[in-house]
């Protein structure tokens, strides 16, 4: 398989929710022999939930500063500065405006909110609940595919993560993703392979899953590879398992960035 990979999908404690130094992260990631790493934790932008789950306004300079050292420290490994938006519509200036205003390497964007019609403010996607799972599904693709129309983002961060939630596919919710898949592929977005998937127990396989990849590459969608880790232990998790599943799948290359900017690299064997 293929060495120095890069895993683009890292948090740090400053999110709240994740354990470790930063520093521990970046010794994990050599460890392992990662070529490249980058740190994206969630934005400190108020998008009406999870608010105690992202980092705080005068966290994101400590944020900046930590990766700068790092990048002095270990010059072997390269570190990209990334960031997560949670895409909410409602927001979208304010995203736009962000992502535009500070200097990343690369964007995330991803789904963890909705708002059902009938709800005053967004929920976390466990804890939404409707009488058909397919109208929630639907929801949440029509959330991705305007995420992916938005202009705002390099990459979209673990596509099919409600399986988690809502349970697997049927014909409908599988042909919801495929349509999805294929703005992505208009909006000219990239596709993180997400890892954390292979620790979720009832998953055990990224996300998207294999069915949903194998559609990707037809269309010809760029990928990268994420861990999500919130713990320096998880950096570059299941990448083996990962690749594996990008060479059946077709897949030649994933995708690095910097200022914005992808390139290819090849997944040799």
């Amino acid at each position: 398989m293929m060495n120095r990979l890069a895993d683009y999908h890292l948090h740090t404690s400053l999110c709240n929710h994740a354990h470790g130094t930063m520093k521990e992260y970046v010794k994990t990631a050599i460890k392992n022999n990662l070529g490249e790493i980058g740190f994206a934790d969630h934005a400190p932008i108020k998008t009406g939930a999870g608010e105690r789950f992202r980092m705080r306004p005068r966290d994101l300079q400590i944020y900046f500063e930590t990766i700068q050292i790092l990048q002095k420290q270990y010059k072997t490994l390269k570190i990209k500065t990334g960031i997560e938006l949670d895409f909410i519509v409602e927001k979208i200036d304010i995203l736009k405006k962000f992502s535009q205003n500070t200097n990343f390497d690369y964007v995330i964007g991803s789904v963890h909110y909705m708002q059902l019609p009938n709800q005053k403010k967004q929920a976390y996607l466990s804890e939404i609940k409707a009488e058909s799972v397919t109208t929630l599904y639907e929801l949440y693709f029509n959330l991705i595919e305007k995420l992916a129309r938005s202009g705002i983002f390099d990459i979209i961060a673990h596509f099919d993560l409600p399986i988690k939630f809502w349970g697997g596919f049927g014909n409908k919710e599988f042909k919801m993703a495929k349509r999805t898949l294929e703005s992505i592929k208009k909006a000219g977005v990239c596709l993180e392979v997400n890892t954390s998937g292979f620790r979720t127990k009832g998953v055990l396989a990224p996300y998207p899953g294999k069915r949903l990849l194998n559609y990707a590459c037809q269309l010809g969608i760029p990928v990268t590879l994420g861990s999500d880790s919130h713990h320096p232990n998880d950096v570059g998790s299941h990448f083996k398992e990962a690749l594996q599943i990008l060479i059946e799948t077709g897949f030649k290359s994933i995708s690095v960035f910097e200022n914005r900017k992808r390139k290819s690299i090849p997944i040799t064997c």
